[in-house]
């Protein structure tokens, strides 16, 4: 039995260094309809991304199904995924106001909500007109090397905007925003 001391380490010996969750960065593109209005801040909402959740699904197996036999159990693994999309993605976003009033994602995300199910007028609209052809979430090392890349196809913005939707005197935090996202179809690929 090795000691426990670095030197019987391969990655203590060999300077391996750690994955970190915090080196990453999000690259979106718009559904085509909002491209005229918004299509100069589409590279700025990578700037405001501070967290990344509800990825589960990238790495999901099949789940444990049983048989019982006289009083004992047979373990089997399912012949299908119960769900094969990335159904809640959640990103949460910083919000910065340009040239002192325009809560610019804020307007930009509300109106991609629109898109699906416009609340002030009913309107609604086909698929087509309310994906993103694609998001792109990159995972780093401390040099920039990277080593993940998830590209999510026919992005759809989905549920409730959060965090922008109560006002508390108690603090002075600066508001956050969370968006949540889905997508049926992807590639994950590891350095």
């Amino acid at each position: 039995m090795a000691l426990p001391h670095i030197s019987n380490s391969q990655s203590g010996v060999n300077l391996w260094d750690p994955v970190h969750g915090s080196i990453f960065e999000v690259y979106f593109t718009l559904p085509d309809a909002l491209r005229d209005k918004y299509g100069q801040d589409e590279a700025l909402i990578t700037e405001h991304v501070t967290k990344v959740s509800g990825l589960d699904g990238l790495t999901k197996g099949p789940e444990l199904v049983t048989q019982k036999f006289m009083g004992t159990t047979r373990s089997y693994l399912s012949p299908k995924l119960d769900d094969t999309s990335l159904a809640d993605i959640s990103i949460e976003f910083t919000l910065n106001l340009r040239n002192g009033t325009d809560n610019y994602l804020l307007k930009l995300f509300k109106d991609w909500m629109k898109l699906a199910y416009d609340l002030e007028t009913g309107e609604i609209h086909l698929k087509k007109d309310y994906i993103a052809k694609w998001m792109k979430i990159c995972q780093g090392t401390r040099d920039g090397s990277i080593i993940r890349e998830i590209v999510l196809r026919d992005v759809i913005i989905h549920g409730s905007l959060e965090g922008v939707n109560e006002f508390d005197y108690s603090t002075t935090d600066p508001q956050t925003l969370t968006v949540h996202f889905a997508s049926d179809w992807w590639k994950d690929t590891l350095a």
